[in-house]
Parts: C-alpha cells; sequence; structure tokens
C-alpha cells in the first residue's frame, strides 16, 4: 500500500493554533484509516518560519520516496501543526499528537525553548520524541529516555569553529551579541561562546545583547570595537546584525552561532557575509554522490540550497521508518504503547545511521553524534574550511 503524500492533495492536517486545525487541500477518502501516524511539530509561520517551510520541502521529499517502498507495505500519514515558534503552542500541540492524534512518535519541536517544554510532555505520554534542530547543550538529557535531538549541540561545534577562526587570524579581544530571547542563542552566547573563547585566551570584553524580533541593532553594534564580533543569533537577526556592522565600517572578522548557518543569512546579509565563518554538521556543497544528489533535487524544488535542519528532517523520518520496520510494531490500536517503546528503544541503540547529514549514532544523553563542518561565507555561499 502507499503513502499519504505531503502536498496540496495531502492528508496532513496544519495546526494553526492549539484549539483548531485546518486541512492543507482537500482530505482523501482514505485519510481516517491511514495506518502509521507520525507527527512533526514545526514554525510554518511566526519566528523561524523561513527554517519550517524548508523543513517541509525536505519532509515532502522524505514522504514522496517513502512511497515507493512504504513502511511495513502500509499507509502513513504525517500530521503536521505549525507551534509559530511558541512555547504554549508546543505544549498543547504535543499533547494533542500523544493523546487524540495517537501518534506512534513525534518529530520536532524546532526550537530550544519549545523543546523544553513539550519535551517533558512526551516523558509523561511516554512517547518518543526527536527534535531535528535544537542545539541547546543538555535538553535531551534532561528528559530521557524518551527524547532525542537529531541535531549537534553547540557546545561540540564553537570549539572547532573558533580553533579554525583563531587560525586564520590573530585574535585577542571580542565582543559578543546575543540573543537572549531565543533559548538556544541565549546559552549560546552566555555560556558556550565564552567557555569556548576564554580556553584559549581569548578577552571577552562585553557581552551586548538584542531579541529575537529587534530591527534596529546601530546601538549594540556601535558598542563593538574588538578584534572579532561574534554573533550569537538566528538568520534573520543575524543578517542584519553583518550588514550594520559593514555599515558603520567596522572591518572586523564575524563569526556565527549555528542558527546562522543558514542559506537565509546569506541571502540577508548579502556581501556582509563575505568572511562570515560558522559552523554546522551539514554542507550542502558535499561532492558525495548521495549528498549531492539529494541536495540537487532540494534546490529544484526551493529555488535555493538545503540548510541544517532540512537535510536532519529528512534523514529522522527515514530513522523512524527504519525503527518501525525493525522492531516488530504492529500498529495496532491496542499495542499503542508497546509500539512507542519499541521506536523508542530502536533510536536508542542507533549507531552509524547513514543519514544525508553523516552517519548518526545517538549517546547516551540522547544527542546525535555528528561531525561538525565549519563554514566560510563568500560570495553568497558557504565554503567548507578543510584545514
Amino acid at each position: 500500500m502507499g503513502i499519504q503524500a505531503l502536498s496540496l492533495r495531502s492528508v496532513c492536517r496544519w495546526g494553526t493554533r492549539a484549539g483548531s486545525v485546518v486541512a492543507l487541500g482537500a482530505v482523501l477518502a482514505s485519510a481516517a484509516v491511514a495506518d502509521i501516524k507520525i507527527g512533526v511539530l514545526m514554525p510554518l509561520s511566526g519566528k523561524g518560519a523561513s527554517y519550517g517551510k524548508h523543513q517541509e520541502i525536505a519532509m515532502n521529499m522524505a514522504i514522496e520516496q517513502l512511497a515507493k517502498t512504504g513502511i511495513k507495505g502500509e499507509k502513513l500519514q504525517i500530521i503536521a501543526y505549525d507551534t509559530r515558534g511558541e512555547n504554549t503552542e508546543a505544549i498543547n500541540l504535543t499533547r494533542k499528537l500523544i493523546h487524540n492524534d495517537k501518534v506512534l512518535m513525534i518529530v520536532g519541536p524546532f526550537f530550544s525553548g519549545e523543546c523544553e517544554v513539550a519535551f517533558p510532555i512526551a516523558v509523561q505520554g511516554k512517547t518518543p520524541i526527536v527534535t531535528a534542530s535544537s542545539a541547546k547543550p543538555g535538553i535531551a538529557a534532561k528528559n530521557r529516555p524518551w527524547a532525542f535531538r537529531n541535531a549537534l549541540t553547540s557546545d561540540l561545534m564553537n570549539g572547532p569553529l573558533v580553533d579554525a577562526w583563531l587560525k586564520r587570524h590573530s585574535i585577542k579581544s571580542v565582543v559578543i551579541l546575543t540573543d537572549v530571547k531565543d533559548a538556544f542563542t541565549k546559552i549560546d552566547g552566555t555560556a558556550i561562546f565564552p567557555a569556548v573563547l576564554k580556553a584559549r585566551n581569548v578577552q571577552i570584553l562585553d557581552n551586548v545583547s538584542f531579541s529575537t524580533g529587534d530591527i534596529d541593532f546601530a546601538a549594540q553594534v556601535k558598542a563593538a570595537n574588538p578584534d572579532v564580533i561574534v554573533i550569537a543569533g538566528l538568520y534573520n537577526e543575524g543578517g542584519n546584525i553583518a550588514r550594520e556592522i559593514r555599515k558603520q565600517g567596522l572591518k572586523q572578522p564575524i563569526i556565527g552561532a549555528l542558527g546562522m548557518a543558514e542559506p537565509r543569512f546569506l541571502e540577508i546579509a548579502g556581501p556582509a557575509s563575505d568572511g562570515a565563518m560558522v559552523v554546522m554538521p551539514f554542507w550542502p556543497d558535499n561532492p558525495e554522490a548521495k549528498v549531492a544528489a539529494w541536495v540537487g533535487e532540494y534546490r529544484k524544488r526551493a529555488n535555493r540550497p538545503p540548510g541544517n535542519t532540512d537535510a536532519l528532517m529528512f534523514d529522522t523520518l527515514f530513522m523512524a521508518k527504519m525503527c518501525i520496520e525493525q522492531t516488530g510494531v504492529t500498529n495496532k490500536p491496542e499495542d499503542l504503547a508497546a509500539d512507542r517503546e519499541r521506536i523508542r528503544s530502536c533510536l536508542e541503540k542507533l549507531k552509524d545511521y547513514p543519514g544525508i547529514v553523516g552517519p548518526i549514532t545517538f549517546s547516551a544523553e540522547g544527542d546525535a553524534q555528528l561531525k561538525p563542518t565549519v563554514l566560510l561565507g563568500g560570495g553568497g555561499k558557504w565554503q567548507a574550511v578543510r584545514d
């Protein structure tokens, strides 16, 4: 039997608010008897909507490929809701997926702040939940054994980023600009980056705060005049800060948090992105045949290269397929609790899964073990730093 693909003819549903659901296009008659349910939480509106909309493309690609083989030869129903990047929505929609929709597992939510409040709900509901994006350290570890993070935490990425940076520049001092509203960027700017820099004898002159949604960064940038500027922000604010830095005539090199390691940052920052350095587990220009083919297909659909979280979304859905097929999941209503436990146990034991981002193994803390790639902006593209 086939899999219900996500498209304008999809059976998948997007929640506009916790209490209301709208169908995306016409509902197929067979939707009510779709055999295998997987929930997805992503921001399709509000802050970070670009992240969610591009993850949606990767999700469609996965569903269409799964249609060729099925999952256990049965239908798949992806039940996807828009959290709008808001914690309250993440809480309510996680509960809905677990108790109303009765999904086998949940992929998402996107932001670290959402995960901090949604993961405990999944633990209470004994439902496996896997974020394909959150990078704040410790979130999965606090919610074992049901929570997983198919993403690399910033504490494992910022060290290689700063080391690569130090090889290119004589750095004695930095100023950090930190988005204190977003949970991931706040911890990155106030704890992770400072620890990495201090361990390498780099002096932090100041830590200047801003918030997600800010549009004027003139005052923050004016306060920054070190050897290098660190931006702990997401792609939108990070791109605008980079532009403001160059507008004010500052020539210092820029490094950024994982949230800036997206094609959208390059678009927003424009020429100001040249020379900026970031780090992420996925490099879209990787010449490996499997990766190049996947990226090529993504480009056709999105008219832009995929980002880190897009590849992680794709890989997470295929890991779900593997676990459902290899662990004896029956998908019978009376076996829902046992099926969820089978999937959880499978993810816990996952080792060297051959993903688009590379081999994936989960640690005892529930975090994916991935190899970070340092990227350098230039000419509107990210290039891998190989030395």
